[in-house]
């Protein structure tokens, strides 16, 4: 059984009374370690600045719904009527929803979100963004990357959401949205785990420039937080035994800096009310491993749009009125600004390039368990 840690790993283990071998205690054989963390945060990564969305932002749910009534065909009087006690209005929810149109009957607009012309969202149109040059092009209508300063970002799902007032950031700070979202999944669904293998030290105790292995798995169980509501450093988890959630890619660290060699599938289930799964094709990862043992960085590819939708679609309303985002408005320009993948068919493309940032503390890792999944019904941290 494999028990990893992440940072000061050996000290640690001792502490906790494990057997190291004594090849581990010989300070003249140089020797690999592995380190374990939970990951803390994974979201859309934003560059918010002012000038990137020069058409304007999209506006607050109040003036959006204005301008949808007045295209379903609604008279300024019964505009004004709907939005009174806005956004508490009896009849101003159904009207909403119902707002697309299908053979000339209303339509649930979140479930057909084609049931209504394109609103034609406002989009960023800015000069940075994180991310990869995922296919190798470098044109005009591509991003720089604002810290390795690489041109020919591909990120067009940050190009479809950063003009939304509550997808908006610049790091460190989080957007709005995401950080409820991200929140609120954290109690019910299992975390997800990375482990840096083949880390080697130098006299100094510094880690050394070299290849190494890095996984990102699914545990068995969520997090544990801390008094403030984080995720809890230095607590254990067992990977997921489902295959279907374990990833890995060869990597190398350069001055602390992690970057993967190849490019790799990656699978992760993640919260239905979030995006129900990330399958994405060609991701690439950029880690830096920080003094105080954290991880933080970028993980870029190609993601299928429409569970991205769906995330936005599914709570209906509710996203609409509270987030003030446009859900049908985000179903166009995610297909309309798909860049990858097209379909053998349609000829449409059904992926889109992404960066996504990532956080992660450390954490003991445990070996899967024979059979134990978290879709068999298995909750809490490893004993």
């Amino acid at each position: 059984m494999a028990f990893q840690h992440g940072v000061g790993g050996l000290a640690r283990c001792a502490q906790a009374g494990l057997l190291l071998t004594a090849a581990l205690t010989l300070p003249s054989i140089a020797r690999a370690e592995t380190r374990g963390y939970v990951v803390s945060w994974f979201h859309l990564a934003t560059y918010s600045q002012d000038g990137d969305c020069p058409d304007g932002l999209n506006p607050p749910a109040d003036v959006m719904f204005r301008t949808i009534l007045k295209n379903i065909g609604k008279t300024p009087a019964e505009i004004d009527a709907l939005m009174e006690g806005f956004p508490n209005g009896k009849e101003l929810r159904p009207a909403v929803i119902n707002r697309g149109r299908i053979d000339g009957k209303p339509a649930n607009v979140y479930q057909n979100p084609a049931s209504e012309p394109d609103p034609q969202i406002k989009t960023v149109k800015g000069r940075f963004a994180f991310g990869f040059n995922l296919d190798g092009k470098v044109t005009p209508d591509d991003f720089t990357d604002p810290e390795t300063v690489e041109t020919g970002i591909d990120n067009q799902l940050y190009r479809v959401l950063g003009c939304f007032h509550t997808e908006r950031a610049m790091p460190p700070a989080r957007p709005t949205y995401p950080v409820i979202q991200w929140d609120m999944t954290r109690d019910q669904m299992p975390a997800w785990l990375v482990e840096i293998s083949g880390i080697e030290r130098g006299p100094d105790g510094a880690v050394k420039d070299g290849d190494v292995q890095i996984r990102i798995n699914r545990a068995t169980g969520p997090i544990t937080r801390n008094a403030t509501g984080d995720p809890q450093s230095d607590m254990t988890y067992r990977i997921d035994a489902n295959p279907r959630w374990q990833n890995a890619a060869p990597a190398t660290i350069r001055n602390g800096v992690l970057t993967t060699t190849a490019k790799f599938d990656f699978n992760m289930a993640d919260d239905p009310f979030a995006v129900p799964e990330y399958n994405m094709k060609e991701t690439r990862l950029r880690l830096r491993l920080d003094p105080d043992g954290s991880l933080k960085g970028i993980m870029g590819g190609y993601q299928p749009w429409r569970p991205i939708y769906v995330s936005f679609g599914l709570p209906g309303s509710t996203n609409e009125f509270n987030l003030s985002i446009d859900a049908p408005g985000i179903f166009y320009a995610l297909r309309r600004m798909a860049d990858a993948y097209p379909d053998p068919v349609t000829g449409k493309n059904t992926a889109i390039s992404a960066a996504f940032a990532i956080e992660a503390v450390p954490a003991f890792v445990l070996d899967p368990a024979p059979a134990k999944t978290a879709d068999s019904g298995a909750v809490g941290t490893a004993n």
